[in-house]
């Protein structure tokens, strides 16, 4: 995964800097996601602040979240798909914009 991050998107990360990283079974659609805990949560901020940037190259990042935190997260943007204009999380902290551009922090 460094090697990828640092061939592809020119992001220095030294392998020091990774507390522990493992693979998850396949998924749905035939791939093993990792899972990497960062020594740092400044790394981390700073890895999940470039997730549009990984998103093009074919890397997608996201944060992990409680078991609760998850289902609130998916409820409400599938079930509230039509009310909502973007759900996203930062910092286990769930954000929504409603279509009328107003933003609520979730608390669950």
């Amino acid at each position: 995964m460094v090697v990828t991050l640092d061939t592809k998107l020119g992001c220095q990360i030294d392998t020091s800097a990774i507390y522990i990283a493992h693979r998850l079974k396949k998924g749905p659609g035939g791939k093993k996601d990792i899972i990497v805990r960062f020594q740092s949560r400044l790394l981390r901020n700073s890895v999940l602040k470039q997730g549009r940037v990984f998103r093009q190259s074919g890397i997608f990042v996201r944060e992990d979240l409680t078991p609760l935190n998850l289902e609130v997260f998916m409820s409400v943007k599938r079930k509230m798909s039509d009310k909502v204009y973007s759900a996203l999380t930062r910092k286990r902290v769930i954000t929504v914009n409603w279509v009328m551009r107003v933003v609520y922090r979730v608390i669950s």
